[in-house]
């Protein structure tokens, strides 16, 4: 019996051992002036930690001040000093770092992203009142943190003079974590758990690994239905009460009202804002809202973007200089010292530095693409989308047979005649998987018989896109819902199918009319599906081809649709749809690409 235990034990470390994360990386502590526990309005205190330049013990030295409000316990400065404090304290900043309500040793019950308005508030008003701080604060961070600036600046306390927002999602109904009413699965679940953790070496999985399918728990979890009790096994507490409040509201409802931006009330952000995202990321909040403001108050001269060939974690470091995303090689020109740009900001609006140089123009993005070619260059321009980028058309071809591999599927910037639709089936017991390591060859995928592939001939000339992506797609299927993915990839005259952009394009068939409601579809009915592939930053080599995939699943990262019509959260039943894709002269199926053309490129190259 002591024998078969003692196996069983060894057992249970091997399996999770196979799914185990990655090791940290050394951990550089830097010890904080203080700490404390700020009170707020509803006499909840949030665990703070306080860093305060030399010769802060003189109670009349005052510090212009960066905030962070952060919901990960693990990234505590005390912990572990991603920020390269010294360099702030050198330049004359004080530091806060906040941990949100409910996280770590602050009180308090987690809501998603919904307490982080009026918190956010009264964080800057505690701050604003310390005898150490001089009345003007910023703020900076990624992803959540990216959101908890834009939160708190929407109250439009005094004392917040900017904000740099990084890699944050923007639309939660539209992005993460619903993909256009689609409900992610893993990242969120999996995220739920990973902001609870003092350390990721406490994980019982990598984060975001696909190949957690296979993972005894995690993979039996996402499985599950209903949707609802998916995360049971998983989530406890209010992390999992989280799980379940955001899942049941796929629509952009009342329940997403305050952490959602109307044009109105992103105007309303009235201060200096510095935008950050990488290509490499599937968050587009920055480019979006840089984008909408551009459009709403143009050329206002202190908004900027900086958009780099980065993962979302590399967009948050203090530098990039990293190794390659999948078989996307990271340039050496693309590194970039992010502490120094994230300081030459706030001289200039904490301090009033006007002699600081913040970039050298508004909109610093990067385009890769071919070595030795034109690309693989940073740009600058006055504003995003850049001044010159036009929409270049491809349309969607076939003799009916775009589901083989090789199939005859192709794009052209022609319009369509009468010709065959194409037609796949969708099993959500068999849903196309999520690829195991993106940007790299996603032959495997393609080759499936419940995928679609469309591509060009090989190119006459380099093509440039920069910015938005979107299909336009004619369809039907056989059920009163289903949903539709796309992807875009650039294929080598080798045939490998490698993605330039990390985007996941797709949108559930009863939002196709928006978010704000849900309608099902007539059955075997063409309807016209209109969404974003995401956004890109990339120039296709001469000689190589542009491809368009098209599937009914991304599983796990995303759930797969059932294609009943039920209510999602509570669905238990599934049906097999048979799908159609239309290209024919009324229904003419096409992607549209932001490009610019060489001669507007070679004006723009740093």
């Amino acid at each position: 019996m002591s024998e078969n235990r003692n196996y069983m034990d060894q057992l249970a470390a091997w399996e999770k051992g196979r799914f185990a994360p990655p090791p940290e990386p050394e951990l550089h502590p830097f010890t904080p002036t203080f700490t404390d526990m700020v009170p707020l309005r509803d006499g909840v205190r949030l665990y703070t930690e306080v860093f305060l330049p030399k010769g802060h013990e003189k109670k009349t030295t005052v510090y212009p001040t960066v905030l962070l409000r952060s919901p990960y316990p693990y990234s505590r400065p005390s912990r572990h000093d991603k920020m390269s404090l010294s360099h702030y304290m050198k330049s004359g900043f004080a530091v806060v770092f906040q941990l949100t309500r409910g996280q770590g040793k602050s009180e308090g019950v987690f809501h998603f992203f919904l307490d982080d308005v009026l918190d956010g508030y009264d964080c800057l008003d505690w701050v604003a009142e310390q005898h150490w701080c001089d009345g003007n604060i910023g703020m900076q961070g990624p992803s959540y943190l990216g959101s908890t600036q834009l939160l708190a600046a929407r109250t439009q306390h005094p004392a917040l003079k900017c904000i740099m927002p990084t890699a944050f999602v923007g639309n939660f109904t539209q992005l993460m974590p619903f993909l256009n009413g689609i409900p992610g699965l893993q990242v969120p679940m999996q995220w739920n758990k990973v902001a609870d953790v003092e350390s990721m070496d406490q994980l019982d999985a990598a984060y975001g690994d696909p190949a957690l399918l296979k993972h005894p728990v995690w993979g039996k979890a996402f499985r599950h239905r209903p949707l609802i009790e998916a995360a049971d096994g998983v989530l406890t507490g209010d992390k999992l009460e989280s799980w379940k409040a955001f899942m049941s509201h796929p629509q952009d409802d009342e329940y997403w009202a305050d952490v959602h931006f109307t044009d109105e009330e992103l105007l309303a952000l009235d201060l200096p804002m510095f935008f950050t995202d990488g290509w490499y990321d599937s968050t587009i909040g920055p480019i979006d809202f840089f984008s909408r403001l551009e459009a709403l108050q143009p050329d206002r001269a202190d908004r900027y973007l900086l958009v780099g060939p980065w993962n979302h974690f590399q967009t948050g470091r203090n530098s990039v200089d990293d190794p390659p995303n999948g078989d996307r090689a990271m340039p050496e020109n693309a590194a970039q010292d992010l502490v120094a740009q994230r300081l030459a900001f706030f001289e200039r609006y904490l301090k009033g530095n006007k002699k600081a140089v913040v970039q050298q123009n508004r909109a610093r993005v990067y385009v890769t693409g071919a070595v030795g070619s034109d690309a693989n260059r940073w740009i600058n321009a006055p504003t995003f989308p850049v001044p010159g980028t036009e929409t270049l058309k491809f349309y969607l071809h076939s003799k009916g047979d775009a589901r083989s591999f090789p199939s005859d599927g192709v794009l052209t910037g022609e319009m369509p005649a009468n010709e065959p639709r194409d037609h796949y089936v969708y099993d959500p017991a068999l849903a196309t998987p999520t690829e195991i390591d993106f940007l790299t060859d996603r032959r495997a995928i393609e080759i499936r018989s419940d995928v679609l592939t469309y591509t060009t001939a090989p190119l006459n000339e380099p093509l440039t896109i920069l910015g938005d992506m979107q299909l336009t797609l004619y369809a039907s299927t056989n059920c009163k819902d289903t949903d539709w993915f796309a992807q875009v990839t650039e294929v080598f005259p080798d045939g490998r199918s490698i993605p330039f952009h990390y985007g996941h394009g797709g949108i559930r068939a009863r939002y196709r009319e928006g978010l704000k409601s849900e309608k099902l579809i007539a059955e075997n009915t063409v309807k016209e599906f209109i969404f974003s592939l995401g956004l890109a930053g990339h120039q296709l080599a001469a000689g190589n081809q542009l491809r368009l995939s098209i599937f009914s699943a991304n599983f796990p990262l995303f759930d797969s649709n059932t294609n009943t019509g039920n209510e999602v959260i509570s669905d238990v039943e599934t049906k097999v749809a048979t799908q159609s894709v239309f290209h024919e002269q009324d229904h003419p199926s096409h992607i549209a690409l932001s490009v610019i053309a060489a001669e507007v490129l070679a004006t723009l190259i740093e």
